[in-house]
């Protein structure tokens, strides 16, 4: 599997035409939904112009921060306060998500505005290198933010988003440790279509996805 500048801007140009097109089309406490998908084409954009920057032997610090403002801000505190709003019937528990969201948006927030940060790179892919303290702790916050609070949601469209990012989560870490935050981030992104498919065809996924589970339980 290879990266690219091209390959990111391709990936960016195609989310951010089918998220407008959701987005525009989107009842409105759907349209929370829809907005990932371009903001994950503004996150594969910037990597775009780094890959183009690193092709020429340089590095962008605005486009790395701007990339990591997504993958480390954004998204631990994003997921779980959307999952929180459309999901109802899980409030009490997704709000222990949502603070563990925001404290490591934060706490990313501060380490970005304190260490110094390393762009590469590494077997064809982006790697971010900056220092944090208490690692495992704060990579384990930032999965359960985002996985967890998708798994632990009553919609199945998110249940399923998070089983599938969470796969490929795994994938990217076993195969491209070093460049995980990137590669996790090109995966996440492309999976985020379906919120597009759930939107235009929103009834028959949900008859498709209780489909889904009723054989699960059977098994």
């Amino acid at each position: 599997m290879c990266f690219s500048a091209s390959a990111s801007f391709i990936a960016s140009g195609a989310l951010a035409s089918l998220g407008v097109v959701s987005f525009v089309s989107a009842k409105k406490k759907d349209k929370i939904l829809a907005a990932i998908p371009i903001m994950f084409s503004i996150q594969q954009f910037s990597e775009g112009v780094q890959w183009l920057y690193l092709n020429s032997g340089s590095s962008s610090s605005t486009f790395g921060y701007l990339f990591l403002f997504f993958a480390f801000i954004l998204w631990p505190a994003y997921v779980p306060i959307m999952t929180f709003i459309l999901d109802k019937k899980e409030r009490k528990i997704l709000g222990w998500f949502v603070f563990a969201g925001i404290s490591v948006a934060l706490y990313f927030f501060t380490i970005f505005m304190m260490g110094p940060l390393d762009i590469q790179k590494v077997n064809s892919c982006v790697s971010y290198n900056f220092n944090f303290p208490f690692q495992n702790f704060v990579v384990l916050a930032y999965l359960l933010a985002i996985v967890g609070s998708l798994c632990i949601s009553s919609l199945n469209i998110f249940r399923y988003f998070g089983i599938v990012v969470g796969f490929l989560g795994l994938v990217a870490w076993l195969f491209f440790q070093l460049t995980f935050t990137s590669v996790w981030c090109f995966f996440a992104a492309i999976v985020s279509l379906m919120f597009f498919f759930y939107i235009k065809y929103k009834r028959k996924v949900n008859i498709l996805l209780a489909k889904v589970d009723k054989k699960v339980l059977q098994k």
